[in-house]
């Protein structure tokens, strides 16, 4: 007896996420593991190919890359949904074909094991075919930048779990907004380290209300992606229960939860919860929270030209308080594509904690323009009518210490400036001795995460500060695509030690010069003579 497939029963969230699919060109799905997932995105290709002949819908499953066995228990669950589809494609007069995608020899009939093995060498590919001739098809592939290049509609799965997920996203916007009749989605939990970039392309706005739905709860992500989510309390709500490793019997989710030995893991899997922190040193949330106080009060500026300069200039002049100011400079004297910027941070002490009034970065390999950039920015500080001079300049001396040293003998009738160099160690009375760099990289971290800190609201601020990850008590740093490296975290964190310090940061009148804001045409014809204005 032919085996007879079986009915769909879609659930609550699966039938509102087909609902809302295609009112926009990019949505997401995040669902509490074992909820259908990948049922309900096989039915989605399945109706867009009985809607348009001719059309492609690509299958990005990162379980390719996870090991045979993943390999095969994601194949078989695609092909029980295929069997359950092929139903519905014969009550439209239609035709479903399992096919491998470099003969197009029907692969139906295929045993259990033979069809995993073509899943696995991305060969499988499921034909509509709407006449003998004319047939639109769905093709399974690796999620990476070089197999999801083709046109047409894109599913994503478990993305939450691709390391490179930001080079596959690049290869994917591109196609996305080539034709407004493509469609991509994304499907996932939230990812462990939650610097992941699904996570930021995924999570909800602060404040966002999630009450408990059976069909979950639509909203618009901070990146512009329509999300349903729908976590364990939705899904129990529309009858569909979790269940005990133990004892198998079914249980409201609270208690599934109070039982779990990962609270963490369970809050990511059915709570389907941003769990914050993860890896990185500095929650989502709170990284947020800080660069949305920092909205007309803080700008970073990456110059490309001397007007960019003059731009950040002159709105540190006109944004400087005052209070008392750090300043932490953390140093880079290559402009290769690749290396590293300089970074140079303006913070001033307020009742709330503080604020990054300014920070400004830039790549150059001329030590007397980063010497003259930094004394302008010094001098701009200085010239404030109220509050006097910046109480330290921390300069990052670990790979610099020669031109650090230079800048430090150079500036000392400006301001008091601290050479830092990462390795060294403290001594911390009853604990074990911790090196610099951990020492503020944890008061930075644990600052930001206590709401003390206002930072610049631009997304490269963010992508520096989530680059950094904590590594065994200390903090390790991933490289952005254009050779940035947590400079701005670093010069925040310097800044913030040159605010708090313990070393007396006052200067006599008797050490400075008469100063005179403003940039002379013989100090640098690069930047011309300009002269920062304050706001009446």
């Amino acid at each position: 007896m032919s085996e007879q497939p079986a009915i769909l029963k879609f659930r609550s969230g699966q039938k509102e996420f087909v609902r809302g699919v295609d009112r926009y060109g990019i949505t997401g799905f995040l669902a509490r593991r074992q909820y259908g997932k990948t049922t309900i995105l096989s039915s989605i290709a399945l109706k867009k190919m009985m809607k348009k002949p001719g059309h492609t819908v690509i299958f990005g499953s990162v379980k390719l890359n996870l090991g045979r066995e993943v390999v095969r228990k994601e194949s078989e669950i695609i092909r029980k949904a295929i069997r359950s589809l092929q139903a519905d494609a014969e009550a439209a007069d239609g035709l479903l074909k399992t096919v491998d995608s470099t003969t197009g020899k029907d692969i139906s009939k295929l045993r259990d094991d033979d069809y995993a093995e073509m899943f696995e060498a991305q060969k499988l590919e499921f034909r509509y075919y709407h006449d003998r001739t004319d047939y639109s098809r769905t093709k399974v592939v690796a999620l990476e930048p070089d197999t999801v290049g083709e046109t047409g509609d894109l599913i994503c799965d478990e993305i939450s779990r691709k390391k490179n997920w930001p080079e596959v996203w690049e290869a994917i916007e591109p196609i996305a907004q080539s034709n407004p009749d493509f469609r991509v989605i994304f499907a996932t939990t939230p990812a462990p380290d939650d610097a992941h970039l699904s996570n930021q392309q995924l999570i909800p706005p602060v404040g966002t209300p999630l009450p408990v739905n059976p069909a979950g709860n639509w909203y618009r992500s901070d990146y512009g992606i329509w999300v349903l989510r729908v976590d364990a309390f939705d899904a129990y709500a529309d009858g569909v229960p979790v269940y005990d490793l133990e004892t198998r019997e079914p249980l409201a989710p609270a208690e599934h939860r109070r039982r779990a030995n990962d609270k963490d893991a369970w809050d990511r899997n059915y709570g389907v919860k941003f769990v914050l922190g993860g890896t990185s040193a500095v929650g989502t949330i709170q990284l947020n929270a800080a660069q949305t106080r920092g909205i007309g009060n803080c700008l970073f500026v990456l110059v490309e030209d001397d007007g960019d300069f003059e731009r950040g200039l002159q709105f540190l002049v006109d944004h400087i308080g005052g209070g008392k100011v750090g300043l932490g400079w953390d140093l880079a004297t290559t402009e290769e594509e690749t290396s590293n910027p300089s970074s140079f941070t303006v913070l001033e002490e307020t009742d709330a904690g503080w604020t990054g009034v300014a920070t400004i970065a830039w790549k150059t390999q001329d030590p007397a323009l980063a010497k003259f950039r930094a004394r302008q920015i010094i001098l701009a500080v200085h010239s404030r009518p109220q509050g006097g001079r910046a109480r330290r300049l921390a300069i990052d001396a670990t790979n610099e210490r020669y031109f650090a040293t230079e800048v430090q003998r150079e500036f000392a009738s400006l301001v008091p400036v601290e050479l830092v160099v990462a390795s060294e160690t403290v001594e911390q009375p009853g604990a074990e001795p911790i090196t610099k760099k951990a020492l503020l990289g944890n008061q930075l971290a644990n600052e930001i995460n206590d709401n003390k800190a206002t930072l610049p609201p631009e997304k490269y601020i963010k992508e520096d500060f989530r680059r950094v990850k904590r590594d065994r008590g200390s903090f390790a740093t991933e490289m952005g695509p254009n050779g940035e490296h947590g400079d701005t975290f670093d010069s925040h964190k310097l800044a913030l030690h040159a605010l708090k310090s313990n070393l007396d940061g006052a200067i006599t009148p008797e050490m400075l010069p008469a100063l005179q804001l403003g940039i002379s045409r013989n100090t640098s014809s690069r930047l011309g003579t300009f002269q920062p204005r304050r706001l009446a």
